[in-house]
């Protein structure tokens, strides 16, 4: 009896181990850059690669389009962040400076992807800001429930 209880004991351990490992989730390897990623809280920001190829994607751009919008977003992020120490300007100024910017991207983009592309993206933003303003704000991290 005694040799039944060990025999128990020990495929239930052997058994709890393979749960417990089961449970674990290896991080997924096709969506986040190893080591290049930008965090911002508990989410990893885009890389300037995921991006242009998310956008490659969405919009059928060729490689030679693609290596342009890749290098076009590694620009931008290297711009962002000269300019992210400069906390001092209002909400209004950095607005329109984003504005400016923005418009500024999108008439570099329209040249790269051709006016097509440039309409299906800007539908692509008007349905993402309509499920934005359908959904509400997100919460922050550090708010108390």
């Amino acid at each position: 009896m005694k040799k039944y209880g060990m025999l128990v004991l020990a495929f239930g351990f052997i058994f709890s181990l393979a749960v417990s490992a089961q449970d674990q989730v290896p991080p997924q390897g096709g969506q986040r850059a190893q080591g290049s990623e930008i965090r911002q809280g508990n989410r990893p920001q885009m890389t300037p690669q995921m991006r242009a190829e998310r956008l490659a994607k969405q919009l059928d751009l060729t490689a030679d389009q693609t290596s342009m919008v890749k290098g076009m977003y590694e620009k931008q992020d290297a711009e962002r962040q000269k300019k992210q120490g400069d906390v001092q300007k209002t909400r209004e100024e950095m607005r329109a400076q984003f504005d400016a910017e923005r418009k500024t991207q999108d008439e570099e983009l329209t040249k790269i992807i051709g006016t097509e592309k440039m309409k299906k993206l800007q539908d692509i933003r008007a349905e993402r800001m309509k499920q934005r303003d359908e959904n509400g704000p997100r919460p922050q991290q550090n708010e108390v429930k």
